[in-house]
């Protein structure tokens, strides 16, 4: 056991106390706000983009009137014939003009700008048209504001209702559009995103943590003092803290902001929108995604840790964990697929295959479109494919690690197979 810790100790030292781990822990912040960011910027700048100056043409005073009483954002300019107006936005005075064309029945207008103008949004103009223009023909055709009113309302609106039976046999009537829902498919997706996340960045550390020893040749002289099993299981285990403390790190920041936050009063904000209500409803995608999450992660690392004991260099690594990186990526885009159809069967079978389930399943728990029984199968299914990734893994590593070749996958694992074999007739 002390030599198990020597090489646990030894894994976790070398990489918290790195600089690639603090920039792994702060890389998603940073990413985050970098995100936040741009996408405060853009929409700074479409508010700003999407108004300017807009010329008039052939309006008379009562649509002139109801433009500018409906449309506050854009600066007009009422003096401008077609040509005038042409002529001033080729010069760049304005950023566009607009064409109105009006009989008794009838009101329309044409706008016109130039590519490299401003991408001036005219849906106010378009509603204050209408609106006004709805109530000429109104006044046209002898109806009263009563039922002017009715017509404008007399809309049809179909809402999707989702009826959710308990196992007590209780119905239940949830709509497509509640806030739970929003927001269970909100936890989801953050819970497939961070399982990608750790999956995308362990799976390279490990293989290349393992990879880089057997590089070095010293494999032999290591397997000389200690078990291949015992080692293995070491750096495994070496791997598993480091994640736990990233982890920690996060929950750190988490509480730091937290009281950063509290001084502006921003959760008192939160309460008017009962967040604290909806991530409660949420509960249950939360926790049970944090155990697929931990079980995904077990499952690739030692998917990973298997393929990195059979390169030779560590330039090799990233072409031997290929495959597992495209599935996982395979299982990430399933994923976003089930956070619209939650049903499709590609989706079902998907939600049950352990190398997808961490990113499948969150979604389906989330639309409740899954029962106890397949929760259950799924937990027991993941449970015995990581126990044989992990045997697998552990068996073969010392006649992987002994194995020098730059055949390929395939024919190291064969030449391992062999020696793995030879050695247990042996024994």
């Amino acid at each position: 056991m002390s030599k198990a810790w020597i090489v646990i100790k030894e894994v976790y030292r070398k990489n918290v106390l790195s600089w690639s781990f603090f920039f792994m822990v702060l890389g998603p912040i940073i990413m985050l706000l970098v995100i936040t960011g741009i996408g405060f910027l853009i929409a700074q700048d479409q508010m700003s983009s999407t108004a300017g100056t807009v010329a008039l043409v052939n309006a008379d005073d009562e649509v002139r009137e109801v433009i500018l009483a409906g449309d506050v954002n854009n600066a007009f300019v009422l003096d401008l014939t077609e040509e005038e107006a042409k002529s001033e936005l080729n010069e760049e005075h304005i950023d566009g003009y607009l064409v109105i064309e009006r009989t008794e029945e009838s009101l329309s207008g044409n706008f016109y700008r130039k590519p490299t103008s401003k991408d001036i949004n005219v849906g106010s103009i378009q509603q204050a048209l209408a609106t006004f223009h709805l109530n000429n023909t109104a006044e046209l055709m002898g109806l009263n504001q009563a039922q002017l009113l009715q017509i404008q309302s007399s809309t049809v609106e179909i809402d999707t209702i989702i009826l959710q039976t308990s196992d007590a046999g209780l119905t239940t009537e949830i709509s497509s559009q509640d806030p739970t829902v929003i927001v269970r498919q909100g936890v989801a997706y953050g819970v497939s995103f961070i399982v990608f996340m750790f999956i995308m960045t362990y799976v390279s550390i490990i293989s290349q943590e393992i990879a880089a020893e057997k590089g070095s040749r010293i494999m032999e002289i290591i397997l000389s003092s200690i078990s291949a099993s015992t080692h293995f299981i070491g750096k495994m285990v070496g791997i598993g803290l480091v994640i736990l403390t990233q982890l920690l790190a996060y929950v750190i920041l988490f509480f730091l902001a937290r009281l950063f936050i509290q001084q502006l009063d921003f959760f008192n904000f939160l309460e008017q929108f009962n967040v604290g209500y909806y991530l409660n409803q949420s509960g249950n995608v939360l926790l049970l995604g944090a155990f697929y999450a931990i079980i995904g992660i077990l499952i690739y690392t030692s998917i990973a840790g298997f393929l990195g004991s059979l390169v030779s260099t560590t330039e090799d690594v990233n072409k031997m964990i290929t495959p597992i990186v495209f599935t996982a990526l395979a299982g990430f885009y399933i994923g976003l697929y089930a956070n619209v159809s939650t049903n499709n069967p590609v989706v079902r079978i998907g939600s049950q295959i352990p190398l997808f389930t961490p990113f499948v399943m969150p979604f389906r728990i989330a639309a409740e479109t899954v029962g106890n029984t397949e929760i259950v199968i799924s937990f027991i299914v993941s449970i015995i494919f990581m126990v044989i990734c992990l045997w697998v893994s552990i068996i073969f590593y010392k006649s992987n690690v002994l194995v020098y070749s730059d055949k390929g996958l395939i024919n190291t694992f064969k030449r391992s197979f062999a020696l793995w074999k030879s050695e247990r007739e042996a024994s």
